[in-house]
């Protein structure tokens, strides 16, 4: 795993870099599509720009919600600015170190549901077609979310249960470290698991690493796939009005549902489902609903 990139002049989280590199990737080719559909470029900017803002709020509430670490989040943000005042930027514990453990938090299903709202009030204020640019962006919302595992494999966060295939990895300074003590006393305790039942996943050499379900490479791996699936054979939005938006809905509620099968997330009594399985449920439903319902859409004018 490599938490940081060490340049030698400087040291970037890579966590930070990945979710950085989404959104750049992401802002270049979507601003390609606008210019495609003859579209206004500042829309694009702003829709990157509220949608990188209302992200990292809507996910940081999500996490601390779900959490109740209302505490350390705010411990972050303070300490991000004493550093910052102090210019302790770049060494060890500055700026950046607090910055890589505010994002360490991040939860998609909250950015996202954050994003859409915002957006969502940006174009009805703009009085845009919604859904003819939710076409053109969501396949890069799959691709922007895989770029982003990435991130999350490099710091050891968002893995899976404990594993003996072949490709299983285990991080042993991940977040949390991948060690027995962190699944039958620190951080999952709720899955049931004690020390002996975790003794056949040791890793060799080891008393206490264990190895695990890359779930972050299982996510990579599916969202890339939707993005070149939907890149490919529904990219005629003007034709095809809402028909991506509806196959981005149920495809990334899918994927992600099934992955949280074997993700270390808390599960509720309620059908003993985790939060982001009832989110993933709600997703695919809807864009059922608005696939079923396909020919009822308002067909674009063509005047966006």
């Amino acid at each position: 795993m490599y938490p940081w990139i060490d340049l030698y002049f400087i040291k970037i989280p890579s966590f930070g870099l990945m979710v950085a590199s989404a959104f750049l990737v992401c802002n270049f080719l979507i601003k390609k599509e606008f210019k495609k559909n003859n579209l206004d470029i500042k829309i694009a900017d702003d829709i990157i720009f509220y949608a990188i803002l209302s992200a990292i709020l809507g996910s940081k509430i999500y996490y601390i919600i779900e959490s109740g670490d209302y505490l350390s989040f705010f411990s972050n943000l303070k300490n991000i600015f004493i550093k910052l005042i102090s210019l302790n930027i770049l060494g060890d514990g500055g700026a950046i170190s607090e910055l890589q453990l505010l994002g360490s938090g991040l939860v998609f299903n909250g950015g996202f549901i954050c994003a859409l709202i915002f957006i969502g009030l940006y174009v009805y204020r703009k009085k845009l077609n919604f859904l003819f640019l939710f076409d053109i962006v969501a396949p890069f919302i799959l691709l922007g979310h895989a770029i982003g595992r990435i991130g999350c494999f490099l710091v050891g966060d968002d893995y899976g249960l404990p594993s003996n295939l072949p490709w299983a990895v285990s991080f042993p300074n991940g977040l949390p470290p991948t060690e027995i003590f962190t699944f039958t006393n620190s951080h999952y305790p709720f899955l049931g698991y004690t020390k002996e039942m975790l003794q056949p996943y040791l890793i060799e050499g080891s008393s206490n690493v264990i190895s695990v379900h890359p779930t972050q490479l299982y996510e990579m791996t599916l969202y890339f796939l939707g993005f070149l699936l939907l890149r490919k054979f529904f990219f005629k939005t003007k034709e095809t009005l809402g028909l991506t938006s509806a196959l981005y809905l149920m495809y990334a509620g899918f994927s992600r549902f099934v992955v949280e099968i074997i993700r270390t997330n808390q599960r509720y009594s309620v059908l003993e489902l985790s939060s982001a399985q009832f989110v993933s449920i709600i997703l695919f439903i809807v864009g059922l609903f608005m696939l079923l319902n396909i020919k009822k859409l308002k067909v674009i004018d063509g005047k966006n």
